[in-house]
């Protein structure tokens, strides 16, 4: 097989890889999306790790503006935005950020925090990014960062290709590439018998570097690592939180994990999240 022939056989199987990996509900539906959506909001202020959530998006930045991102006369789109935090700080330094997401309550949410904060250079737009067309709506190289962070809905099929047209310098994602939660662990060992299978291997990350590379871009790699060490106090919420870490997301599985947190009173607990962002320049390629 010849070189070339190789290098496409290879870019079809991280295409098809990638167009694979969304994570989202089966059913895609704005009211799907709005239901997760008022639980994650519900969380914001309550949840343990507010202050380590705020480090991370303003590490974020940072890493961008080190590479030269984030300028006063830039703008900026964060696809999949979520509660818009991202969104918020990136209008600190840019001349305007746009946040889009499926759903309507983070959306409205996104607005609620910027007229709170008196931040006029943001907007939050409900759209379905799987089923827009850049084309139509004028989006092609509008924004000089397109950023993505932990959302399926950069992993549809074509949504890569999309988030690069409305691009006119810089893409970035970030996902979770490693975790593991020391209570979590011992959850599954001591309730369910068995060991803890992280979903966090990191198969969209290596599958993005690999399909930017083989298509011809220079995609740059870096690493944050979100480390927590804290004192559990059980109750049903964080009976949730460490049900789902592992996986089980039955009430009555979230009813067992509860009892057996409040057996063990308050417990520490450490976790680490490793998140790995992967930044190009649409406009540097060659072929390989």
């Amino acid at each position: 097989m010849s070189e070339f022939r190789r290098r496409g056989s290879e870019l079809e199987y991280f295409r098809e890889l990638w167009s694979q990996r969304s994570s989202g509900p089966v059913d895609h539906s704005p009211e799907i999306w709005d239901e997760r959506a008022k639980r994650w909001i519900d969380n914001l202020n309550t949840e343990p790790g507010r202050t380590a959530r705020a480090e991370r998006i303003a590490a974020t930045a940072e890493y961008l503006r080190a590479h030269g991102l984030l300028n006063a006369g830039d703008s900026v789109v964060d696809i999949g935005c979520g509660p818009g935090l991202f969104t918020l700080e990136f209008a600190k330094y840019v001349a305007h950020a746009v946040g889009i997401d499926y759903s309507g309550c983070f959306v409205e949410h996104g607005k609620a925090l910027a007229a709170a904060s008196n931040v006029t250079n943001a907007e939050f737009q409900q759209r379905d990014f799987l089923a827009l067309d850049v084309e139509q709506e004028n989006l092609v190289e509008v924004y000089d960062l397109v950023f993505s962070s932990l959302t399926p809905a950069a992993t549809g099929d074509g949504c890569l290709e999309k988030m690069m047209r409305m691009s006119r310098g810089w893409c970035c994602n970030v996902t979770i590439v490693h975790a593991n939660d020391s209570l979590a662990e011992r959850v599954m060992r001591d309730v369910y018998g068995e060991e803890l299978r992280t979903r966090w291997d990191g198969r969209g990350f290596y599958t993005l570097l690999n399909l930017l590379w083989l298509s011809g871009y220079y995609p740059e790699t870096h690493y944050y690592d979100d480390i927590r060490d804290e004192i559990v106090v059980p109750d049903h919420k964080w009976a949730k939180k460490i049900a789902a870490y592992c996986g089980k997301k039955q009430p009555e599985d979230i009813d067992r994990v509860e009892v057996y947190l409040r057996k063990l009173g308050d417990t520490p607990r450490h976790s680490t999240s490793r998140y790995g962002f992967i930044l190009w320049n649409v406009n540097r390629n060659d072929r390989r």
